[in-house]
């Protein structure tokens, strides 16, 4: 095409017909100018569309780790729970000053002491961020979300250490004091490495005497007193806040879910 209007350029310049010379050159200026502008939106296009691949990739991704992310949630706001109604249960056998069954408050004493962390799986998240391509995400409700649980999660971190220093203050260190946790009368018989601890319920019944005296020591100590309260207290805000992030990850599963619907 361009050739043909250069040999109509040439005829009329030959011919010396200026003024349809002209008409023709910016004919062909603008037929230049139109296939640089198809060519430029191609490329965009092409740009856009491995842009838009990468975008799935990250998506398709961050919907594994949410998925992952709440499995871990119910299962850690179940172990809450059991915290909660086990220290209530202790601080009802304080309050009796009775204790009955040693077995049952020993059990109740590792069913609040065991420690438990939701650490959530963010790789993909974080690989957004440390790579800046966290605008690759274009929907920004999907990018709100995510900052928000990011957000949640910076809060648990807070709190989690926290209640850390609170349990090792008022549970473990007083709970140490009074506690003898290892039979160390019956080393010579030991079969089994779990036979050590009181918490094996052979080896309490046969301390039971000695392990009542020390729990009932325990269970007058104000600070494990205060530390079962904390504990309690600490659990219960932490189970809100996991209720509120399988909440928000419902959300953003359905946005990415949409997403990802769109692309396909």
């Amino acid at each position: 095409m361009i050739k043909i209007f250069r040999k109509i350029r040439y005829s009329l310049m030959e011919q010396n017909k200026t003024a349809r010379y002209f008409k023709y050159a910016i004919g062909e200026i603008v037929l230049v100018v139109i296939g640089i502008l198809i060519a430029l939106q191609i490329n965009n296009w092409n740009e856009n569309r491995k842009e838009r691949i990468i975008e799935i990739g990250y998506l398709k991704n961050l919907k594994l780790d949410l998925q992952n992310d709440s499995l871990k949630l119910v299962e850690i706001k179940e172990t809450r729970v059991k915290t909660i109604k086990a220290a209530k249960e202790l601080l009802n056998i304080a309050t009796s000053k009775t204790i009955d069954n040693v077995f049952k408050v020993d059990s109740l004493y590792w069913e609040v002491g065991i420690w438990w962390e939701f650490i959530p799986n963010d790789n993909t998240f974080q690989e957004l961020i440390s790579s800046g391509n966290l605008n690759i995400i274009k929907n920004g409700s999907i990018k709100n979300h995510l900052l928000k649980l990011s957000n949640n999660y910076e809060e648990i971190v807070v709190m989690r250490n926290h209640m850390r220093r609170d349990f090792d203050n008022y549970l473990y260190d007083q709970a140490f004091k009074e506690i003898s946790f290892l039979d160390t009368k019956n080393l010579n018989s030991i079969k089994n490495e779990w036979d050590w601890f009181y918490s094996n319920k052979n080896t309490v019944n046969k301390n039971r005497e000695l392990l009542i005296s020390q729990y009932d020591n325990l269970l007058n100590n104000t600070s494990f007193i205060n530390g079962l309260s904390l504990a309690a207290g600490n659990s219960e805000f932490l189970i809100i806040t996991y209720h509120q992030m399988l909440k928000d990850i419902y959300i953003l599963n359905e946005l990415i879910d949409q997403e990802i619907k769109i692309h396909d």
